[in-house]
Formats: C-alpha cells, sequence, structure tokens
C-alpha cells in the first residue's frame, strides 16, 4: 500500500520503455523499501479496509517502478509498450508501430495465452528467445529492504533521506511528507484532492508548497512567529486551511474576471497567486480593491518577480501583505527591478517561450477590447484560446521563421476560429479586416508595414501600440498610485 506521506506517481509515459528495457537487459535496479507497521496509517489514496490485526506493508520508494510496471501489464493509463523482435527496442506505442508486425505490445507478450500464440507463430529461434525474455521480466527478482517495527517518524526520515540523497524530490513532496507525518489524513483528504481539483481546471503550476506558505501566513498573520504546518497543532492547520481555500477561490475569480485568464497558461507562475490569495483570505470584499491586486499580478508577471531567488521574493511579499496598506508596499518591492512601474518596448520583444511578454500582449489587447480578427466576435472567457502569427509564418523563408515568433506578431483568437492563411500575403488578408478589429487587437493599420519585408517595422509599430495599451491597463487599476505609468 501506499502511505499517505509518500507523493504521488509523477513518471512520464516515457520512462515505460526504458524501464521494461533494463528489465530485458538484466540491468540491475534499485532495491525497494517496505515498511511493515501494525499502527493505523493514512493511505495515499482511499483503499478497502484491511482485516483487524492485520500487518501491512507499505511501499516507501520504489512507487514510480512498481506502478510503472503495473500500468505496462494493464496497458492502461497512457502506458502501452510495444517490443521490437527484430530490433530488440522497447517503445510506446502509435500510429505507426500498430501498422508495423514487427512490433509486439508487452501487455501481449505478458498474457499466458497471447505468449503461447506468439510462440507458435515463430519460426525462428532467435525471435521466439527475445519473446520468451520478455515474457521473463515477470520473473525478475527486485530486491525489497523491510523496515520491521520501526515508528511512522522513521518511515517519513527514511523517506525523505533516500529521495534527498537519490534522485531529489521537489520541495512540495518534502513538505507533504512533513506535514502527513505530523497530521494524519490532512494531506490524503484535504489537500491532494484540492490539488487535483486545481490541475483539471488548469491551474496547475498552483502546487502544495504555494498553498502552504499561504497556509502557514494565515495560521499567524501577525507575523510574530514564522512556524512551518507541520510545527502547528491541527486545529491551526485545519483553521488556517479553511481561510486558504475561501482566499484562493476568491483569487481564482479574479483572476478570471479582471485579468480574463481560466488558466495558467500564460500565468507562468504559481508564486504569483500567492499574495493574492492572503490579501483575499485577509480581507473582505469591500475592504480588498480587485483592480488593484490585479495590476499587481501583471506587473509581477512582466518583470519577472518570482524568477531569481523566488523564497527570497516571496518571504517579502509575505511581509508586505501584513502592512495596513500592502498593494503600497507590494508596489515597492517590485521598484526593486524596476523604478516606475510601467511596461516599455523590451518587455515585448521575446518570443512565444517567455511567458511574462505573453501575458502581457495578452493583457493590452484584453485592455482594446480583443476582437477576434476572423470574427470579428469579442473574444470571451475560455480555456482554448489560439495564438495567431499576424505575419504569417509561412511567408518567411525558411531561415527566418523563427523570428516571426516575436511577441509582438502574436493576436489572439477564440478557439477553434484559426484558419489557415498561409498561403495569403499579411496585405491580402489584414485589408479584408475592419479597423476596429485591428485597433482592439493593437495591430498597426498603415498598409505600407504589412509587408513580410517591412516585418521589423511592423512589428516595431505593433510594439509601441502594446506598451500604450499595457500601461492604459495600469492607470486603470492604479488610478491614485504614483510612478505607475
Amino acid at each position: 500500500m501506499i502511505p499517505e506521506f509518500q507523493r504521488e506517481y509523477v513518471w512520464k509515459p516515457s520512462k515505460a520503455p526504458k524501464l521494461l528495457d533494463s528489465l530485458y537487459h538484466g540491468f540491475p535496479v534499485s532495491s525497494l523499501l517496505v515498511w511493515e507497521s501494525d499502527g493505523e496509517v493514512k493511505t495515499r489514496r482511499r483503499e478497502p479496509r484491511r482485516a483487524s490485526g492485520a500487518r501491512t506493508r507499505w511501499l516507501i520508494d520504489g512507487q514510480q517502478r512498481v506502478i510503472t510496471l503495473a500500468r505496462s501489464l494493464a496497458g492502461d493509463e497512457g502506458i502501452d509498450v510495444v517490443f521490437n523482435v527484430k530490433e530488440e527496442e522497447f517503445r510506446r506505442a502509435n500510429a505507426a508501430t500498430r501498422r508495423d508486425p514487427d512490433w509486439i505490445r508487452v501487455r501481449e507478450i505478458w498474457d499466458e495465452e497471447g505468449f503461447r500464440r506468439l510462440r507458435r507463430n515463430l519460426n525462428d529461434d532467435k525471435l521466439e528467445e527475445r519473446i520468451e525474455r520478455v515474457h521473463k521480466i515477470l520473473d525478475y527478482e527486485i530486491p525489497a529492504v523491510h523496515m520491521i517495527d520501526h515508528s511512522f517518524d522513521d518511515a517519513v526520515r527514511a523517506f525523505t533521506r533516500i529521495n534527498t540523497l537519490g534522485v531529489k524530490l521537489k520541495k512540495q513532496d518534502i513538505e507533504s511528507a512533513n506535514v502527513a507525518a505530523k497530521h494524519s489524513g490532512f494531506i490524503r483528504d484535504e489537500v491532494a484532492p484540492k490539488i487535483a481539483d486545481l490541475a483539471r481546471v488548469g491551474f496547475d503550476r498552483l502546487d502544495v508548497t504555494h498553498l502552504f506558505r499561504a497556509c502557514a501566513f494565515l495560521a499567524h498573520p501577525d507575523g510574530r512567529r514564522r512556524t512551518p504546518l507541520h510545527e502547528l497543532n491541527r486545529r491551526e492547520v485545519t483553521q488556517a486551511w479553511k481561510k486558504t481555500l475561501r482566499g484562493l477561490d476568491a483569487a481564482l475569480g479574479l483572476v478570471r474576471s479582471e485579468l480574463g485568464l481560466v488558466n495558467m497558461r500564460i500565468l507562468w507562475s504559481g508564486a504569483l497567486l500567492v499574495p493574492p490569495i492572503l490579501l483575499c483570505a485577509s480581507l473582505g470584499p469591500r475592504e480588498r480593491n480587485g483592480k488593484e491586486i490585479a495590476g499587481w499580478i501583471a506587473l509581477a508577471a512582466l518583470l519577472h518577480r518570482y524568477s531569481g531567488s523566488s523564497a527570497t521574493a516571496l518571504e517579502q511579499d509575505l511581509r508586505a501583505c501584513r502592512d495596513p496598506d500592502p498593494i503600497r508596499v507590494l508596489l515597492r518591492n517590485l521598484r526593486s527591478k524596476r523604478q516606475v512601474l510601467e511596461a516599455d518596448e523590451r518587455d515585448f520583444q521575446g518570443g512565444l517561450a517567455d511567458k511574462s511578454g505573453l501575458l502581457a500582449v495578452y493583457i493590452a489587447c484584453r485592455q482594446r477590447g480583443a476582437l477576434d480578427i476572423f470574427t470579428g466576435q469579442k473574444i470571451l472567457l475560455q480555456s482554448n484560446i489560439d495564438r495567431h502569427h499576424i505575419l504569417p509564418r509561412a511567408q518567411f523563408e525558411p531561415r527566418d521563421r523563427p523570428s516571426a515568433d516575436t511577441l509582438a506578431n502574436i493576436a489572439f483568437l477564440d478557439g477553434g476560429t484559426n484558419k489557415a492563411i498561409g498561403a495569403a500575403s499579411p496585405d491580402v488578408y489584414l485589408k479584408q479586416i475592419k479597423g476596429r478589429v485591428l485597433d482592439s487587437q493593437c495591430v498597426p493599420k498603415e498598409r505600407r508595414l504589412w509587408a513580410i519585408a517591412r516585418a521589423d517595422d511592423f512589428w516595431a509599430a505593433r510594439r509601441e501600440q502594446l506598451v500604450g495599451a499595457f500601461n492604459e491597463f495600469l492607470r486603470d487599476c492604479f488610478p491614485d498610485r504614483k510612478n505607475i505609468a
């Protein structure tokens, strides 16, 4: 069974073929660590009730390998591995392998009836021997070390020590283990379901560490002492967690209404939402200014607030949230990056990988009303807003096409309306679009710029418009603040 403090299954499906290849060649595989206990321990997931008095074996280390093998055997959860009997190669199944008879599903080889059928149809001893070796993977003995009669705390320490000395755990995994050790059932019943819900609605960059920082702050908002959750009593944790969830719901509502974001595709860090969660949890709807909070998020993202020493920056911003005027101090913290808090053309010179810049483009277009280039309809909140190259990428010489991915060349469309216009030159298709639609996406209307040969001039003109629209958004958010845009 999997104890509560163990992390979720995180291996990518692409690791399954590599694991099977190691077992096929008889390479050594790290041992499993099993903890045997008679005590009551919460599982990571809900399991059938065990028999009274029965000793339970808990898998402390090796979960990723065991689950990968189980899913390979079942062929589910996206892990459908095939074996090339001629090349002795394992790979995830795809359309090409399904058409090629040399690729055989591993689960078919592991099925006794399927295995016998395959052997009957092979008339080559070498190929038969290879199929048999794959089948014998089921007999591979993975060594296991057993911890018997050790305490729950010993098991948690073993888990964290093994994983920090070996394959390093993420910080949130260590944090979860520590909290689970002190507050049995809290991770399984409260935290894990909320993290799963957030991932399901596209806010997967908000992780346990972010929520725990917010929760610990709310447990002692006066700041007299900073105490990790696993050092607080259960009552303090429960009360603070309820406040965290209220703040989280309000912050996500604010992100949707003020920034027009329904997921984190272009909101690059969950840390950006920690101060808003705290402000929404600490201040009532009439006390907090949603526009100012949204403006701070936009500026913090633009200035890469948490891209360097994120822990230090977040600690500074947590202290700011205790001030009677938290937005003032949060903005002051941002001035370490830029004295006058406004966008300039440099912020729009990056490419599609620059999520901060892409968010700024989106905010600028939304400030202008963001109408779909092809339909002229207002772009509404949805999860599948598409990006569109204004100067078609296909119109550039192959060596110049990466330059077409500059932020200044990106507009936004309603999902499903992105049309293939690669063959149309920009001066042909842009002149068919109404001026108000071009204005809504900060697209220059000077027709002389609508040419691939004038791409640099077009992008410079659009950057100027994007800067103006983004700074207008900031002025709307902070009408009474100085040194803003």
